[in-house]
């Protein structure tokens, strides 16, 4: 089976080789069973997936064009830098909600 993007590579003479991008919309975390997104080096090569459900968050290699969704290859990754409003987006983005308060009630 050949055409246009059945390799699914990175374009660049002697770049490894990456999966389609219909396999990479597919492919989820192990731990969590949330998406990936793509991290590529400087020069635009696919080096890992990231998961960010997972928490820590999980970087998994790519070896040679060869994604490693194991649980143990999952490298933990500092949680994203907050905004400038960090102060400010603590409770907000819980659904307003202060993060130590609990949705629950046991009504009794």
């Amino acid at each position: 089976m050949s055409g246009p993007g059945a390799r699914g590579g990175a374009g660049r003479p002697g770049a490894p080789p990456e999966p389609p991008a219909w396999l990479r919309e597919v492919l989820r975390c192990p731990a969590t069973g949330g998406p990936l997104e793509d991290r590529r080096d400087a020069d635009g090569r696919l080096v890992g997936l990231l998961s960010t459900s997972a928490e820590p968050p999980l970087l998994y290699p790519v070896v040679d064009g060869v994604p490693v969704l194991l649980v143990d290859e999952g490298v933990p990754q500092p949680p994203a830098a907050p905004s400038s409003e960090d102060s400010s987006s603590e409770g907000s983005s819980s659904g307003g909600a202060p993060s130590g308060v609990r949705g629950e009630s046991a009504g009794g």
